[in-house]
């Protein structure tokens, strides 16, 4: 008989998660605390789930105005499959691109861009990502951001 999968993390581990995805800055023992478990516990939790893959890595939340960046744009394209492995390495390193995502439908690619202004970004797209022939390309204009 097949034994079930088990699922590789349980409740507490999922309130774990949701607090460190709202401040992924809070201690462990913040945490503990709001969890109502000691802080070897949430320590011991937190690091398994870092083993696991399921915590990738901790990230600020950016106000990129206040960084000087005025304008976000989201670049939907694709790219030639000879291209693409080249194109991703290249895009992992630049300051401007804030995301890169492999998406389904008749994009591939969905890059989230930051510049000081809409000339600005579409000046970087021109001058860095056309030389992987990107094609089928749409770019749009983030107006406010909710979450």
């Amino acid at each position: 008989m097949n034994e079930a999968k088990k699922p590789l993390i349980d409740d507490l581990d999922y309130k774990i998660l949701n607090l460190l995805e709202e401040d992924c800055t809070q201690t462990y023992q913040e945490i503990a605390k709001k969890v109502n478990r000691n802080l070897w516990t949430v320590r011991d939790r937190i690091e398994l789930m870092k083993i696991k893959g399921i915590i990738k890595r901790c990230r600020a939340v950016l106000d990129y105005k206040l960084m000087g960046y005025s304008c976000k744009a989201v670049l939907f394209f694709n790219i030639p499959t000879e291209n693409m492995q080249e194109a991703i390495a290249f895009m992992k390193t630049q300051e401007m691109i804030k995301s890169v995502m492999i998406i389904s439908g008749d994009k591939r690619f969905m890059v989230t861009i930051v510049g000081k202004d809409v000339n600005d970004i579409r000046n970087y797209i021109l001058k860095n990502l056309t030389k992987f022939k990107i094609y089928n390309t749409k770019l749009d204009i983030v107006m406010d951001e909710i979450l």
